[in-house]
């Protein structure tokens, strides 16, 4: 049977077409490699361009001076193979230098070169070259002053003196800009209608007679700042009153507290000179002694608080004596009355006894 297939012309036309198929997968393959790395070593050996920023690096002295004008970054545009472009910008494994180290004091045009870059590639730089202003260095020790919006301040508020986590700050500049330094300040930003104490991390700034900011260096740039807001308070005497009584009893009050803190915007503050405090004594209705906790109404003067905010209250309570002997007076009228018609009376006879005698 094996036989009679071999001999079959199908099974050649079979074969043959196989051997095709694998003939053509064969050369197809080897051309799709032979592009493709082609392609990769065209890719490889093909030119780009590409700019990026990078920092400016000074080679000066700069314990020794200091320098102003230079820009903090330069742009660079590279050119060469892409993989190498690439790779150079992905890394930035290179630096732009200004020399400076054979300049003295005064100003400077410097030519700005790279450093570190493969030789395959070729660059620009731009700008090609500075103007720089070489001072001798100095540093020097400043005090801080804080400044605010005082109109951000709601009506009626005081500000506390400012608590700063440090009273000075180290400016360093050149000579000249370190003269032109007038004062060194703190400015705390404030919301407005602030009620409420301030506490934050602010940036400093050297500023000149003019109030212009001067090129120097802070150590530290920031502090911290604590601002406080509040209302205002004084002490003030404390007196009590009784109301509300019965008309039939004497009311006398005392307490070992004599003044009170208290705390209110400023105009209310500056109207009370002594704070009277009424006892409600309606409940009170026999002779006696009596202790009561006073609280100091707040509402009723427009305090915003009170130390103390109650206080202890002793009230003696007697009978009223003057009513009482004014009703004693009003009985014993008549019997003066009467004492008095009787003695007259009396004088009378005794002028008639007198009159017959001397007859």
């Amino acid at each position: 049977m094996w036989t009679k297939i071999t001999n079959s012309k199908w099974f050649y036309r079979i074969i043959s077409l196989a051997f095709a198929l694998l003939l053509f997968t064969y050369v197809n393959y080897n051309s799709l490699v032979t592009n493709r790395n082609t392609a990769e070593r065209q890719a490889i050996a093909a030119t780009t361009k590409k700019t990026l920023k990078v920092p400016l690096q000074l080679n000066a002295d700069t314990d020794k001076y200091y320098v102003t004008g230079y820009p903090a970054k330069v742009s660079v545009t590279l050119e060469g193979p892409s993989s190498l472009v690439s790779m150079t910008v992905n890394t930035q494994n290179f630096e732009v230098v200004a020399d400076l180290s054979k300049l003295k004091v005064g100003k400077h045009v410097v030519k700005l070169k790279a450093s570190g870059l493969n030789k395959e590639l070729t660059y620009e730089i731009s700008p090609k070259e500075i103007t720089v202003n070489i001072q001798t260095r100095r540093t020097q020790k400043f005090p801080i002053q804080v400044t605010y919006n005082k109109n951000a301040i709601a009506d009626g508020y005081i500000t506390d003196q400012p608590k700063l986590s440090q009273n000075t700050v180290e400016v360093t500049g050149a000579t000249d800009e370190i003269r032109k330094i007038a004062r060194v300040v703190a400015n705390v930003p404030l919301s407005r209608d602030t009620k409420t104490t301030s506490n934050q991390e602010v940036l400093l700034q050297a500023l000149d007679s003019n109030g212009n900011i001067v090129n120097a260096v802070l150590d530290p740039q920031t502090i911290h700042v604590t601002l406080g807001i509040h209302l205002p308070s004084k002490t003030v005497p404390l007196s009590l009153s009784t109301e509300k009584g019965q008309s039939n009893l004497a009311y006398s009050v005392t307490t070992s507290v004599k003044t009170v803190k208290i705390t209110a915007p400023s105009d209310v503050l500056n109207k009370i000179k002594e704070l009277t405090v009424p006892i409600d004594v309606s409940s009170i209705t026999s002779a006696g002694s009596y202790n009561q906790q006073v609280s100091i109404p707040l509402k009723d003067n427009d305090l915003d608080g009170a130390d103390p905010s109650s206080v202890k209250a002793t009230i003696k309570v007697a009978t009223d004596r003057s009513e009482s002997e004014s009703e004693n007076e009003s009985d014993s009228t008549p019997t003066t009355s009467s004492s008095r018609s009787s003695t007259s009376s009396s004088s009378s006879s005794d002028s008639s006894s007198s009159s017959s005698s001397n007859e």
